[in-house]
């Protein structure tokens, strides 16, 4: 018989959760905004926190299998936000440079996943990080590994991700948009303090120089696993108003 790769049954894929947590490096940077501009990139029904905070980052992930290697760049751009008394964090942007991991993960989960060339690199104390697309490095993180700090406890963290499918014709939807809560356990491994710059340069349909830089809190190299869940929150959310916050994730 013939291979037919067309038919496959369908995994029994659960919401969320492993037993597989590797330990991964990542180099953050963690600004303050202007608290107009984030109050006005929040989407119903997320309302905007005391603290206009902006959390850029770049992880990669390398993992081996006996013989087979599995390594990709992910980056992430996200802003503090509120929803039901609950301070999370609102990913604008996921971008990837492995292109089998952006349908999935906007049609399943919501990420805001874009294809992007990522570098990401450690030599010494330097370090330093960049995501690239259409031929624009929109951002650049650089600077010096200065002091290692404390390693803290795991602690709990929240995102807020939308999920929804275009409409047909027209503009709006032809299901959703719903609010995806994911809740996820972070376990650093390893802190340490940076001293370096952040740049973000302007590129359209990736607008992360929208958001200036007023204020950075800090930067810092860590090594960190983490376990995560997805919850489909029970809301219901005006089409309308949500429209206006999903022209740049197909850009």
């Amino acid at each position: 018989m013939s291979q037919n790769r067309w038919v496959r049954e369908p995994s029994a894929a659960a919401g969320g959760g492993s037993d597989f947590h590797p330990v991964l490096p990542s180099l953050e940077v963690v600004y303050r905004t202007d608290p107009d501009v984030l109050a006005a990139v929040l989407p119903p029904p997320l309302e905007p926190p005391d603290e206009p905070r902006v959390h850029a980052r770049v992880t990669e992930i390398h993992l081996e299998f006996g013989e087979h290697v599995h390594q990709e760049r992910v980056g992430y751009f996200a802003v503090d936000a509120v929803y039901d008394g609950q301070l999370g964090e609102y990913p604008m942007l996921m971008p990837i440079d492995l292109e089998p991991a952006v349908s999935i993960s906007r049609e399943k989960f919501g990420e805001p996943k874009k294809l992007a060339t990522i570098e990401f690199g450690r030599e010494g104390d330097h370090v330093e990080a960049s995501i690239t697309r259409q031929d624009v490095t929109f951002m650049e993180i650089v600077g010096d590994v200065v002091e290692t700090l404390p390693t803290p406890d795991p602690y709990p963290a929240v995102q807020w991700w939308f999920k929804f499918m275009p409409a047909t014709v027209g503009g709006g939807f032809d299901a959703g948009p719903f609010l995806i809560r994911v809740d996820q356990v972070r376990s650093p491994q390893l802190l340490e303090r940076v001293e370096g710059k952040l740049v973000l340069r302007d590129l359209p349909g990736t607008p992360v120089a929208d958001l200036p830089v007023l204020e950075l809190e800090g930067s810092r190299f860590m090594m960190t696993s983490s376990e995560f869940f997805h919850v489909l929150e029970d809301v219901d959310i005006d089409p309308a108003a949500y429209a206006r916050h999903v022209r740049v994730q197909y850009t």
